[in-house]
């Protein structure tokens, strides 16, 4: 009867431990599962991010492209204007001084105004290019940082799962031990019940 009740208690433990391996596996097989999946969200942020940004780059060198034809319309009525208005200093009077004077300071202030409009469409174009640029060094850090995060995610669920395998198999390991132990156990009462019988 002790015999009987020793396996018994043995299956018992027996099964106890390999139903805690089968739960370290299933749990190492969901942990590799959860990181593919958070790495796929990794990578599908990065590319929502990636293109978040090429819309915007995209929209700024549009506004530069229209920002550089609309000041070559805005430099070509500017000059128009002064040729215009130089054009008025030919036709007015001097009184005392000379002509070619007066015109050549007309002149002078004329491609001042031309060379400071250039100059300050010189930097909205500059500025215009350097944000575009910018645009694109994002782009790349995003993408870097995206697969950074989607290799870290799987690298840290196959590290968790390999913790829950080594898990699973010292419970199977265990369930063997108890297996034999309680065999061992058993045999060695019946050994001993047969000998208490025939002495």
């Amino acid at each position: 009867m002790a015999t009987a009740l020793a396996l018994v208690g043995t299956a018992v433990s027996v099964k106890g431990q390999l139903d805690q391996a089968k739960a370290a596996e299933d749990a190492a097989k969901a942990a590799e599962e959860l990181a593919a999946y958070n790495a796929q969200v990794a990578v599908n942020n990065m590319v929502g991010k990636q293109n978040d940004l090429a819309f915007q780059e995209s929209a700024a060198a549009l506004e530069n492209k229209v920002g550089m034809q609309q000041a070559q319309v805005e430099r070509k009525a500017l000059r128009q204007k002064l040729t215009g208005e130089l054009g008025t200093v030919r036709a007015r009077p001097t009184f005392g001084g000379s002509y070619t004077d007066i015109f050549k300071a007309a002149q002078a202030q004329a491609d001042t105004q031309l060379a400071e409009f250039d100059f300050a469409s010189s930097q909205k174009t500059y500025e215009g290019f350097k944000q575009y640029q910018d645009f694109g060094r994002q782009m790349g850090l995003a993408y870097s940082l995206g697969m950074a995060d989607r290799d870290m995610t799987l690298s840290s669920g196959a590290n968790k799962a390999y913790q829950f395998r080594v898990q699973a198999n010292q419970s199977k390991l265990g369930a063997f031990a108890t297996g034999l132990g309680g065999l061992g156990d058993a045999a060695s009462s019946t050994d001993n019940f047969s000998k208490s019988i025939f002495d």
